[in-house]
């Protein structure tokens, strides 16, 4: 009986044994399959996301197209710019396909230029930089910014104040780099000026923008100039000299009714310093900042662009579409 009993306890044992071994097996087969089909569900999001994200990239070409057919109507009709007119309200949430559009665009003649601080022959223009720092002063930033920025684009390598920063300050960084000495495209590149912290750019950033000059190959290159229609009035009060915030805020009111230009400027606000409604002030805008968002069932594409209305022949609008100066994916 004992041998008998041993062989049986014996067996059972190892009946035991392989059903577990096999219950494993199954068990190791299954996670493997698990794993190999999560694997594949992830890969096949990956190509439906990278699908999709084209085809809304497609979407935002043609919501751009949009913007730029807006505005070459707006040249037709009138010879001013101001935030009553249909390209400032922008485009309301329209469907395209799967996918749903939508932008606004800004007059970029509302804000401070950044290039007008330096001419054409590379050198500092004394009163841009005047009226840009008291810009930095209305919007409680460091005014030393002047300097710093003024450096970043001057051709020479000469501080323009002990706060400012040339080449010499920035090859010292890590990474190593050179001031542009030269206008910039984009405001993006003052984010390397030095004391430029986030925060500061962010402020900055509503109320100044980097607009390509006149005549960038050629001599006596005129500043581009401040739309009275469409301008905050924190970037009147900087241009304006001497005018109270009563007064800037009585402009912004009455433009509600906008100046249709600057002889209309002179005659409906005789308290503004002439010379500067003259050298600065405009109702005429030629660059606008598109922003887009085309929206799909899963991702989303951000697009701005900066575009230029073509110029007049003979006060005739232009009859071809605004340039696209350039395009960036936020």
């Amino acid at each position: 009986m004992r041998p008998y009993l041993a062989s049986r306890g014996k067996h059972s044992q190892q009946r035991g044994a392989a059903i577990v071994t096999a219950l494993l097996v199954v068990m190791l087969a299954a996670t493997v399959a698990a794993i190999v089909i999560a694997q594949q569900s992830e890969a096949l999001t990956r190509v439906a996301r990278a699908t999709e994200r084209t085809q809304l990239n497609l979407f935002a070409n043609t919501t751009l197209e949009w913007a730029r057919n807006a505005l070459l109507v707006q040249q037709k009709n009138s010879t001013y710019i101001s935030l009553n007119q249909p390209w400032a309200q922008g485009l309301v949430a329209r469907p395209i396909e799967t996918a749903t559009a939508s932008g606004v665009m800004r007059d970029a003649h509302a804000k401070f230029n950044i290039n007008n601080l330096v001419d054409g022959d590379g050198k500092q223009r004394a009163a841009d930089l005047e009226a840009f720092e008291r810009l930095l002063r209305i919007l409680k930033l460091d005014p030393n910014l002047r300097d710093v920025v003024a450096d970043w684009l001057d051709r020479d390598d000469d501080f323009t104040s002990p706060g400012g920063a040339e080449n010499g300050h920035y090859w010292r960084l890590q990474p190593a780099h050179r001031a542009a000495n030269r206008p910039i495209q984009t405001i993006d590149e003052l984010r390397r000026v030095k004391n430029m912290d986030e925060t500061s750019f962010h402020t900055l950033s509503q109320h100044i923008t980097a607009l390509p000059l006149v005549n960038p190959s050629g001599d006596n290159i005129e500043r581009t100039k401040i739309n009275i229609n469409t301008a905050s009035a924190e970037v009147l009060q900087a241009l304006f000299v001497g005018v109270s915030r009563e007064e800037i805020a009585e402009i912004i009111r009455l433009r509600e009714l906008p100046f249709k230009d600057v002889a209309d400027i002179k005659e409906r606000r005789k308290s503004l310093p002439s010379a500067i409604v003259d050298g600065f002030v405009d109702v005429k805008s030629s660059h606008f900042e598109t922003s887009l968002a085309i929206t799909g069932e899963s991702s989303q594409v951000r697009q701005t662009a900066l575009l230029r209305l073509q110029s007049t022949v003979a006060g005739a609008a232009a009859n071809t579409l605004p340039v696209i100066i350039w395009v960036k994916e936020q």
